[in-house]
């Protein structure tokens, strides 16, 4: 029992020193790079918000102000052409908070020292999380096993980089964690089950792609809990089913076509691989396979159906690709069938090149797992991804991070094979799957950011490989 005591003691500790010390990178980040910027064209930039934060924070100011002005919560915002969640938890802070994003003198600048709390927040939400894990597991697990876990994720730098900026994926790690906590617990209530899904739900709504994990969560539970199949298939559906109907009801409710999956998640497979593949293959120049081929498509049939657009949209923008004119189409109804006309055509390069297409999804995806614990530091040292990947500073730092990731794979394995030894077939199931399924949607952009979340579930995989080497050093 005194042991017992002496082993959540430590827990904690561990998570108040990670969550102090995300305290510290919050505060840090925000002394350095909570600064307007000018870039080389003379166009008004934040260092830290930029690129998709800022379109998260700008939209989120938005509904702010269409809720202070007293619209209803379900026509609040614009299309989401991405992910639903961020935008809303902005809106959330900036309508307790009162604050405004952009400057009311200068809309082209940030309002500054106004987002201490808005990190705050996601970190401590985060670091609760953890508290929520280390119970649904201690009593399933050795204590050795629930420290390296929260060891793991209380301070590994690829994952808790995130919490001092403004992407969206602290949020995201926390709902993961919070399911994960919900699905590996020792005990099982119909509430358990609903929670599960209405998770399920919100985990998609932070990030699109996760629609499909159900599928990873219900064959779970359908080879690992037999006696309570049904009830748990019921009520997981139950739950995930009235999340995604709040969003589509938003989407109704707002554009008058009830949808739920987002425009970029079918228009991405044409601009980030189908584009790459095709240029590759036709040996074409940059934008003449985006702007040449399928802009004259797109072109061509919103003309063919009478789509409404408008060309002003179209004038401000020097290249005329599928995304622009998707931009300039007046009516979001018309934005949902003109997705479904270049899924389509995305499908058909698939069924006519199927080699080029599996040999580039073959690079990116070993690509894809490259750890990459510097991301915040290059997003706040340079202006775009681009120009960090052409500097002299991401070739300096790409031999730390292949040292650094080889180094969590070795301990990982090590932990792989442990598992299998026991034939803890149950866990082995939970972790593969679920990094399949975070893995697998995403994996062909070969972005390192989007593999993070896989490092919540292989997290497992490291602290039993930790675990391991100890008792091997024990045992000598």
């Amino acid at each position: 029992m005194i042991y017992m005591v002496l082993n959540k003691k430590k827990i904690f500790l561990i998570i108040a020193l990670g969550f102090l010390l995300s305290i510290f990178q919050i505060y840090n980040n925000l002394d350095k790079y909570d600064k307007n910027l000018v870039d080389p064209n003379g166009t008004a930039y934040h260092q830290m918000i930029k690129a998709d934060p800022y379109n998260y924070l700008n939209h989120g100011s938005e509904i702010k102000k269409q809720l202070k002005e007293g619209k209803n919560f379900f026509e609040t915002g614009k299309e989401h052409f991405s992910k639903y969640l961020p935008a809303r938890i902005a809106a959330l802070y900036y309508y307790i908070t009162n604050n405004e994003l952009h400057d009311s003198t200068n809309k082209n600048k940030i309002n500054l020292n106004i987002h201490f709390g808005y990190l705050f927040f996601q970190s401590l939400f985060y670091f609760l999380s953890l508290v929520l894990l280390f119970y649904s597991l201690n009593k399933s697990y050795s204590n050795e096993i629930c420290f390296y876990l929260i060891l793991f994720l209380s301070f590994e730098p690829t994952i808790n980089q995130y919490h001092a900026s403004f992407w969206s994926e602290s949020y995201l790690f926390t709902l993961i964690i919070v399911l994960t906590s919900l699905i590996l617990k020792s005990n099982f209530k119909i509430t358990t089950f609903l929670l599960i899904g209405i998770f399920l739900g919100l985990v998609t709504l932070q990030k699109e792609y996760a629609i499909f994990y159900i599928i990873a969560v219900i064959t779970y539970f359908i080879l690992f809990n037999r006696k309570k199949i049904y009830k748990s298939i019921f009520f997981i559906c139950c739950g995930f089913t009235i999340i995604l109907t709040l969003l589509g009801y938003n989407n109704y409710k707002r554009s008058g076509s009830f949808y739920i999956l987002t425009a970029t998640s079918k228009l991405s497979l044409l601009t980030h691989l189908v584009r790459p593949v095709i240029n590759n293959k036709d040996n074409l120049s940059g934008s003449e396979f985006y702007e040449n081929y399928e802009g004259d498509a797109a072109k061509k049939w919103l003309e063919e159906n009478s789509i409404s657009y408008s060309e002003k949209i179209l004038d401000n923008n020097d290249i005329k690709g599928p995304n622009e004119y998707r931009s300039a189409i007046t009516n979001e109804k018309d934005k949902t069938r003109y997705d479904e006309y270049f899924f389509k055509r995305t499908l058909n390069y698939f069924y006519n090149y199927p080699i080029e297409f599996g040999i580039h999804i073959l690079k990116k995806s070993i690509h894809f797992t490259l750890l990459n614990p510097f991301h915040i530091y290059s997003d706040n040292n340079f202006i775009s991804g681009e120009v960090y990947y052409y500097s002299e500073v991401h070739d300096k730092l790409i031999k730390y991070r292949v040292l650094y990731t080889l180094f969590i794979y070795l301990i990982c394995l090590i932990g792989l094979i442990t598992l299998v030894r026991e034939k803890n077939y149950k866990l082995l199931f939970f972790i593969s799957s679920s990094i399949l399924f975070f893995f697998l949607p995403i994996s062909w952009i070969g972005n390192t950011r989007n593999f993070v979340p896989c490092l919540i579930f292989i997290s497992f995989l490291f602290s039993f490989g930790l675990n391991e080497i100890f008792k091997m050093f024990k045992s000598r």
